[in-house]
């Protein structure tokens, strides 16, 4: 985020700085897990996500970009279809 926020300051254009990393929680993961990690910077407020992958290629920035955030395009359009075709009640 410290480095968003820099990139932020000095352009005063939103930032974003992708990161990606292994980890594994005490308890309920039975492994290690790749995390690709996006520190964004927005006026006024830093806007960090968090994205955990079976994935082993691929550079965080693009997987990020063009894999997640169009799978949840792709949800949401479901989303609004299921709204449009239900049944009201």
């Amino acid at each position: 985020m410290r480095e968003a926020r820099q990139q932020y300051e000095a352009t005063g254009k939103a930032a974003r700085v992708f990161t990606q990393f292994r980890y594994r929680t005490h308890k309920s993961w039975s492994r290690w897990r790749r995390v690709i990690g996006k520190a964004e910077y927005i006026p006024g407020k830093e806007n960090p996500r968090f994205v955990v992958t079976s994935l082993a290629e691929g550079e965080p920035q693009a997987l990020y970009e063009k894999l997640y955030c169009a799978r949840g395009e792709m949800e949401n359009r479901i989303k609004e279809q299921l709204c449009l075709f239900a049944p009201a009640g």
